[in-house]
Protein backbone atom coordinates (compact mmCIF):
# COMPACT_ATOMS: atom_id res chain seq x y z
CA UNK A 1 0.00 0.00 0.00
CA UNK A 2 1.48 3.40 -0.88
CA UNK A 3 1.31 6.04 2.00
CA UNK A 4 -0.38 9.60 0.97
CA UNK A 5 3.37 10.87 1.73
CA UNK A 6 4.61 8.63 -1.11
CA UNK A 7 2.41 9.56 -3.03
CA UNK A 8 3.23 12.93 -2.41
CA UNK A 9 7.04 12.82 -2.34
CA UNK A 10 6.36 10.79 -5.92
CA UNK A 11 3.93 13.46 -7.59
CA UNK A 12 6.64 16.07 -6.46
CA UNK A 13 9.37 14.09 -7.78
CA UNK A 14 7.74 14.45 -11.00
CA UNK A 15 6.31 17.75 -10.78
CA UNK A 16 9.63 19.51 -11.17
CA UNK A 17 10.75 17.21 -14.31
CA UNK A 18 12.10 18.97 -17.05
CA UNK A 19 9.86 19.85 -19.69
CA UNK A 20 9.47 17.98 -22.86
CA UNK A 21 9.11 19.63 -25.97
CA UNK A 22 7.54 17.89 -29.19
CA UNK A 23 10.64 17.50 -31.71
CA UNK A 24 9.73 16.13 -35.62
CA UNK A 25 11.90 13.11 -36.37
CA UNK A 26 11.50 14.58 -40.07
CA UNK A 27 7.88 13.37 -41.48
CA UNK A 28 8.19 9.59 -39.80
CA UNK A 29 7.56 10.36 -36.18
CA UNK A 30 7.62 12.56 -33.39
CA UNK A 31 9.01 12.74 -29.88
CA UNK A 32 9.41 14.80 -26.63
CA UNK A 33 12.75 15.36 -26.01
CA UNK A 34 13.61 18.00 -23.05
CA UNK A 35 13.65 21.24 -23.50
CA UNK A 36 16.81 22.30 -22.69
CA UNK A 37 18.32 20.37 -25.53
CA UNK A 38 18.48 22.77 -28.06
CA UNK A 39 20.47 22.08 -31.48
CA UNK A 40 19.21 19.02 -33.82
CA UNK A 41 22.13 17.95 -35.89
CA UNK A 42 22.48 15.93 -39.14
CA UNK A 43 18.94 17.16 -40.43
CA UNK A 44 17.22 14.99 -42.57
CA UNK A 45 16.61 10.84 -42.37
CA UNK A 46 19.95 9.36 -41.67
CA UNK A 47 19.95 6.11 -43.19
CA UNK A 48 23.89 4.90 -42.63
CA UNK A 49 22.71 2.31 -40.95
CA UNK A 50 20.38 -0.83 -41.87
CA UNK A 51 17.58 -1.25 -40.04
CA UNK A 52 17.22 2.39 -38.03
CA UNK A 53 16.54 6.07 -39.04
CA UNK A 54 18.48 7.91 -36.35
CA UNK A 55 17.75 11.51 -35.19
CA UNK A 56 19.98 13.31 -33.43
CA UNK A 57 19.49 16.50 -30.94
CA UNK A 58 22.36 17.85 -28.31
CA UNK A 59 23.07 20.65 -26.48
CA UNK A 60 27.13 21.60 -26.51
CA UNK A 61 29.56 23.80 -24.12
CA UNK A 62 30.86 26.79 -25.52
CA UNK A 63 34.30 26.94 -24.07
CA UNK A 64 34.78 23.46 -24.03
CA UNK A 65 34.15 23.09 -27.78
CA UNK A 66 37.43 25.01 -28.73
CA UNK A 67 39.75 22.01 -29.93
CA UNK A 68 39.70 18.88 -31.68
CA UNK A 69 35.79 18.65 -31.50
CA UNK A 70 32.41 19.62 -29.89
CA UNK A 71 31.85 19.10 -26.19
CA UNK A 72 28.19 18.06 -25.34
CA UNK A 73 26.37 18.37 -22.22
CA UNK A 74 23.33 16.53 -23.72
CA UNK A 75 23.13 14.35 -26.61
CA UNK A 76 20.05 12.36 -27.61
CA UNK A 77 20.03 9.64 -30.79
CA UNK A 78 16.50 8.51 -31.20
CA UNK A 79 16.16 6.03 -33.71
CA UNK A 80 13.26 4.27 -35.17
CA UNK A 81 13.65 0.92 -35.92
CA UNK A 82 12.68 -1.19 -39.10
CA UNK A 83 9.89 -3.36 -38.71
CA UNK A 84 12.48 -6.31 -39.29
CA UNK A 85 15.23 -5.11 -36.95
CA UNK A 86 17.44 -7.88 -35.48
CA UNK A 87 18.68 -8.38 -32.08
CA UNK A 88 22.00 -7.32 -32.77
CA UNK A 89 20.42 -4.34 -34.68
CA UNK A 90 18.92 -2.69 -31.74
CA UNK A 91 21.87 -3.31 -29.94
CA UNK A 92 24.45 -1.69 -32.12
CA UNK A 93 25.23 2.08 -31.35
CA UNK A 94 23.97 4.92 -33.63
CA UNK A 95 26.93 5.21 -35.85
CA UNK A 96 27.70 8.87 -35.38
CA UNK A 97 27.64 8.71 -31.67
CA UNK A 98 31.53 9.34 -30.80
CA UNK A 99 31.65 9.96 -26.90
CA UNK A 100 33.47 7.97 -24.69
CA UNK A 101 33.76 7.87 -20.69
CA UNK A 102 36.89 6.91 -18.85
CA UNK A 103 36.45 4.44 -17.15
CA UNK A 104 32.65 3.18 -18.39
CA UNK A 105 30.97 1.65 -15.82
CA UNK A 106 27.26 -0.09 -15.68
CA UNK A 107 24.67 1.43 -12.93
CA UNK A 108 22.80 -1.30 -11.41
CA UNK A 109 21.43 -3.92 -13.69
CA UNK A 110 18.94 -3.23 -16.51
CA UNK A 111 15.06 -2.41 -15.93
CA UNK A 112 11.84 -2.53 -17.51
CA UNK A 113 10.36 1.22 -18.36
CA UNK A 114 7.44 1.11 -20.31
CA UNK A 115 7.28 -1.74 -22.77
CA UNK A 116 11.10 -1.55 -22.96
CA UNK A 117 14.47 -1.88 -21.13
CA UNK A 118 16.87 0.64 -19.86
CA UNK A 119 20.76 0.38 -19.25
CA UNK A 120 23.01 2.89 -17.51
CA UNK A 121 26.12 3.13 -17.47
CA UNK A 122 28.19 5.92 -16.00
CA UNK A 123 31.92 7.15 -16.13
CA UNK A 124 34.45 10.67 -16.80
CA UNK A 125 33.23 12.15 -19.90
CA UNK A 126 36.69 13.85 -21.71
CA UNK A 127 36.44 16.35 -24.57
CA UNK A 128 39.43 18.18 -25.38
CA UNK A 129 39.92 20.69 -21.88
CA UNK A 130 36.32 19.27 -20.36
CA UNK A 131 36.30 16.15 -17.83
CA UNK A 132 32.67 15.85 -16.82
CA UNK A 133 31.31 12.96 -14.60
CA UNK A 134 28.57 11.59 -17.19
CA UNK A 135 25.37 9.17 -17.42
CA UNK A 136 24.28 7.31 -20.40
CA UNK A 137 21.08 6.15 -20.96
CA UNK A 138 20.31 3.41 -23.63
CA UNK A 139 16.60 2.27 -23.88
CA UNK A 140 15.54 0.06 -25.76
CA UNK A 141 11.84 -0.52 -26.60
CA UNK A 142 10.83 -3.42 -29.17
CA UNK A 143 6.90 -3.04 -29.21
CA UNK A 144 7.82 0.83 -30.26
CA UNK A 145 10.45 0.22 -32.53
CA UNK A 146 12.63 2.40 -30.67
CA UNK A 147 16.01 3.03 -29.55
CA UNK A 148 17.24 6.04 -27.60
CA UNK A 149 20.74 6.55 -26.53
CA UNK A 150 20.95 9.64 -24.83
CA UNK A 151 24.39 10.97 -23.05
CA UNK A 152 23.85 13.64 -20.19
CA UNK A 153 26.72 15.45 -17.76
CA UNK A 154 25.68 14.66 -14.74
CA UNK A 155 25.50 18.80 -13.71
CA UNK A 156 22.76 18.40 -16.40
CA UNK A 157 20.91 15.31 -15.60
CA UNK A 158 21.33 13.84 -11.99
CA UNK A 159 20.36 9.74 -11.98
CA UNK A 160 16.55 9.98 -10.95
CA UNK A 161 15.61 12.24 -13.80
CA UNK A 162 16.94 10.45 -16.18
CA UNK A 163 15.17 7.53 -15.84
CA UNK A 164 11.99 9.48 -15.44
CA UNK A 165 12.74 11.06 -18.56
CA UNK A 166 13.45 8.51 -20.48
CA UNK A 167 9.97 6.76 -19.87
CA UNK A 168 8.43 9.94 -20.92
CA UNK A 169 10.14 10.18 -23.80
CA UNK A 170 9.37 6.88 -24.72
CA UNK A 171 5.57 7.59 -24.20
CA UNK A 172 5.86 10.49 -26.14
CA UNK A 173 7.27 9.07 -29.23
CA UNK A 174 4.61 8.07 -32.12
CA UNK A 175 4.80 7.44 -36.13
CA UNK A 176 3.24 9.58 -37.83
CA UNK A 177 4.65 7.95 -41.55
CA UNK A 178 5.64 3.93 -42.40
CA UNK A 179 8.91 4.83 -44.24
CA UNK A 180 8.70 1.91 -46.15
CA UNK A 181 10.58 2.93 -49.12
CA UNK A 182 13.71 3.72 -47.14
CA UNK A 183 13.77 0.90 -44.86
CA UNK A 184 13.65 -1.48 -48.07
CA UNK A 185 16.19 0.81 -49.83
CA UNK A 186 18.52 0.59 -46.75
CA UNK A 187 18.70 -3.17 -46.97
CA UNK A 188 19.01 -3.10 -50.61
CA UNK A 189 22.20 -0.82 -50.54
CA UNK A 190 24.50 -3.54 -49.88
CA UNK A 191 23.20 -5.15 -53.20
CA UNK A 192 23.24 -2.17 -55.27
CA UNK A 193 26.99 -1.14 -53.72
CA UNK A 194 28.21 -4.27 -54.90
CA UNK A 195 27.16 -4.41 -58.02
CA UNK A 196 28.38 -0.55 -58.74
CA UNK A 197 31.93 -1.31 -57.61
CA UNK A 198 32.24 -4.64 -59.70
CA UNK A 199 31.40 -2.12 -62.50
CA UNK A 200 34.04 0.49 -61.30
CA UNK A 201 36.46 -2.05 -61.29
CA UNK A 202 35.57 -3.50 -64.96
CA UNK A 203 35.65 -0.26 -66.29
CA UNK A 204 39.07 0.21 -64.70
CA UNK A 205 40.35 -3.11 -65.80
CA UNK A 206 38.76 -1.71 -69.91
CA UNK A 207 40.89 1.26 -69.55
CA UNK A 208 44.41 -0.23 -68.57
CA UNK A 209 43.97 -2.76 -71.15
CA UNK A 210 43.11 -0.20 -73.83
CA UNK A 211 46.14 2.17 -72.64
CA UNK A 212 48.66 -0.38 -73.52
CA UNK A 213 48.85 -1.13 -69.31
CA UNK A 214 47.20 -4.04 -69.02
CA UNK A 215 49.68 -6.23 -67.41
CA UNK A 216 50.25 -3.97 -64.46
CA UNK A 217 49.85 -5.92 -61.17
CA UNK A 218 50.55 -5.67 -57.57
CA UNK A 219 54.55 -5.12 -57.43
CA UNK A 220 55.05 -5.42 -61.35
CA UNK A 221 54.47 -1.90 -63.03
CA UNK A 222 54.70 -1.08 -66.69
CA UNK A 223 56.38 1.65 -68.26
CA UNK A 224 55.07 3.07 -71.66
CA UNK A 225 55.19 6.18 -72.78
CA UNK A 226 57.42 8.13 -69.98
CA UNK A 227 54.75 6.96 -67.45
CA UNK A 228 54.53 3.99 -64.89
CA UNK A 229 51.41 2.53 -64.18
CA UNK A 230 50.53 -0.09 -61.37
CA UNK A 231 47.54 -1.69 -59.94
CA UNK A 232 46.29 -3.06 -56.50
CA UNK A 233 43.62 -4.99 -55.13
CA UNK A 234 44.42 -4.84 -51.78
CA UNK A 235 43.28 -2.89 -49.46
CA UNK A 236 40.77 -1.62 -52.23
CA UNK A 237 41.31 -1.71 -55.79
CA UNK A 238 43.29 0.98 -57.22
CA UNK A 239 45.32 2.53 -59.89
CA UNK A 240 48.50 4.56 -59.78
CA UNK A 241 50.41 6.98 -62.77
CA UNK A 242 54.24 7.85 -61.96
CA UNK A 243 55.91 10.21 -64.39
CA UNK A 244 59.85 10.76 -63.35
CA UNK A 245 60.37 14.20 -63.56
CA UNK A 246 64.44 14.51 -62.74
CA UNK A 247 66.78 15.35 -59.71
CA UNK A 248 68.35 17.97 -57.91
CA UNK A 249 71.71 17.72 -56.19
CA UNK A 250 71.92 18.13 -52.68
CA UNK A 251 74.60 18.16 -49.91
CA UNK A 252 74.05 14.63 -48.31
CA UNK A 253 74.52 16.25 -44.90
CA UNK A 254 71.90 18.49 -45.42
CA UNK A 255 68.92 19.12 -43.17
CA UNK A 256 65.76 18.74 -43.81
CA UNK A 257 64.48 22.71 -43.60
CA UNK A 258 67.23 24.02 -46.33
CA UNK A 259 66.63 20.83 -48.55
CA UNK A 260 64.89 21.10 -52.28
CA UNK A 261 61.52 20.94 -52.19
CA UNK A 262 58.09 21.54 -54.07
CA UNK A 263 56.90 24.96 -54.90
CA UNK A 264 52.89 25.88 -54.25
CA UNK A 265 52.02 27.00 -57.51
CA UNK A 266 49.61 29.63 -58.19
CA UNK A 267 46.87 31.02 -60.84
CA UNK A 268 47.53 34.37 -62.31
CA UNK A 269 44.99 35.67 -59.69
CA UNK A 270 47.30 34.47 -56.55
CA UNK A 271 44.84 31.71 -55.87
CA UNK A 272 46.55 27.72 -55.45
CA UNK A 273 46.49 26.16 -58.77
CA UNK A 274 44.99 22.83 -58.42
CA UNK A 275 46.94 19.81 -60.61
CA UNK A 276 45.50 16.56 -61.26
CA UNK A 277 48.37 14.97 -59.32
CA UNK A 278 51.05 15.75 -57.05
CA UNK A 279 54.64 16.08 -57.19
CA UNK A 280 56.79 14.24 -54.55
CA UNK A 281 60.31 12.98 -53.63
CA UNK A 282 63.13 10.64 -52.92
CA UNK A 283 65.71 11.10 -50.54
CA UNK A 284 68.92 9.45 -48.59
CA UNK A 285 68.15 11.30 -45.04
CA UNK A 286 68.73 10.56 -41.68
CA UNK A 287 70.72 7.65 -42.88
CA UNK A 288 67.83 5.89 -44.51
CA UNK A 289 65.94 6.74 -48.06
CA UNK A 290 62.99 7.84 -47.72
CA UNK A 291 59.51 8.33 -49.98
CA UNK A 292 57.53 11.83 -49.53
CA UNK A 293 54.70 13.82 -51.33
CA UNK A 294 54.10 17.77 -50.60
CA UNK A 295 50.24 17.08 -50.62
CA UNK A 296 50.45 14.03 -48.86
CA UNK A 297 49.09 12.04 -51.61
CA UNK A 298 49.63 8.67 -51.92
CA UNK A 299 53.26 7.21 -51.95
CA UNK A 300 54.49 4.82 -55.00
CA UNK A 301 53.37 1.68 -55.03
CA UNK A 302 55.86 -0.85 -54.17
CA UNK A 303 56.88 -1.98 -57.55
CA UNK A 304 56.95 1.91 -59.07
CA UNK A 305 58.93 2.76 -55.51
CA UNK A 306 61.60 0.05 -56.48
CA UNK A 307 62.01 1.56 -60.28
CA UNK A 308 62.27 4.82 -58.92
CA UNK A 309 64.89 3.27 -56.58
CA UNK A 310 66.95 1.61 -59.07
CA UNK A 311 66.83 4.54 -61.43
CA UNK A 312 68.28 6.98 -58.77
CA UNK A 313 70.37 5.69 -55.69
CA UNK A 314 73.11 8.64 -55.37
CA UNK A 315 72.35 9.98 -51.74
CA UNK A 316 73.97 13.13 -53.64
CA UNK A 317 70.75 13.70 -55.26
CA UNK A 318 66.69 14.29 -54.08
CA UNK A 319 64.62 12.71 -56.93
CA UNK A 320 61.44 13.91 -57.86
CA UNK A 321 58.39 12.54 -59.51
CA UNK A 322 54.65 13.59 -60.21
CA UNK A 323 51.99 11.08 -59.70
CA UNK A 324 48.37 10.70 -59.07
CA UNK A 325 46.59 7.52 -57.17
CA UNK A 326 42.87 6.30 -57.82
CA UNK A 327 40.47 4.52 -55.80
CA UNK A 328 38.64 2.72 -58.27
CA UNK A 329 35.79 1.88 -56.03
CA UNK A 330 35.45 5.38 -54.19
CA UNK A 331 35.45 7.68 -57.48
CA UNK A 332 31.84 9.75 -57.62
CA UNK A 333 32.00 9.43 -61.16
CA UNK A 334 33.03 7.55 -64.35
CA UNK A 335 35.69 10.06 -65.41
CA UNK A 336 38.75 8.60 -64.16
CA UNK A 337 37.70 5.23 -64.98
CA UNK A 338 37.41 5.17 -68.74
CA UNK A 339 40.64 7.93 -69.86
CA UNK A 340 44.13 8.45 -68.98
CA UNK A 341 43.92 12.56 -70.03
CA UNK A 342 42.78 13.67 -66.58
CA UNK A 343 46.01 13.22 -65.57
CA UNK A 344 48.53 12.49 -69.00
CA UNK A 345 47.13 15.94 -70.60
CA UNK A 346 49.26 18.05 -67.33
CA UNK A 347 51.91 16.30 -67.90
CA UNK A 348 53.59 18.16 -70.39
CA UNK A 349 52.83 21.45 -68.33
CA UNK A 350 54.42 19.74 -65.10
CA UNK A 351 57.70 18.84 -67.21
CA UNK A 352 57.85 22.80 -68.60
CA UNK A 353 58.07 23.97 -64.96
CA UNK A 354 60.57 21.56 -64.50
CA UNK A 355 62.77 22.25 -66.84
CA UNK A 356 61.97 25.99 -66.19
CA UNK A 357 63.14 25.75 -62.19
CA UNK A 358 59.48 26.39 -61.59
CA UNK A 359 58.44 23.52 -60.02
CA UNK A 360 61.28 22.82 -57.07
CA UNK A 361 62.97 25.39 -54.77
CA UNK A 362 65.81 24.89 -53.53
CA UNK A 363 68.04 23.62 -56.15
CA UNK A 364 69.12 23.23 -59.95
CA UNK A 365 66.59 20.42 -61.87
CA UNK A 366 67.96 17.89 -63.69
CA UNK A 367 66.81 15.43 -65.86
CA UNK A 368 67.36 12.21 -65.35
Amino acid sequence: MITPGLTLGVLAMFSVLPQLKERALEDVGVIGIPRSIKEQMYKGLRDDQAGRLTFTFATSYFWASFGSSTAYKQQIFVSFMGPDASDAEYAEVPRNMSISYDPRTPVGKPTAVGSGTLTITEGLYRQNTLAEPAYTFVYVDRPRRLQIYWHAVKKEIDLATGTALIGKMAASFRITREPTAEFVAMRDRPRKEAEEATRKRALAIELLNREGYGAAAPGKPVFRNDVYVERMTDPEPRYQLVVPLGRVRVDPNAPRGSRPRPIRLRNPDGTEKSTPGSVGWREFIDDTWEMSNGDNGYMPMEGIAAALAAKSNDPAFVTFYYSATVRVEEEPDDSRLTNLRWFLDSVPEMRRLWREGKLVKGGTPERD
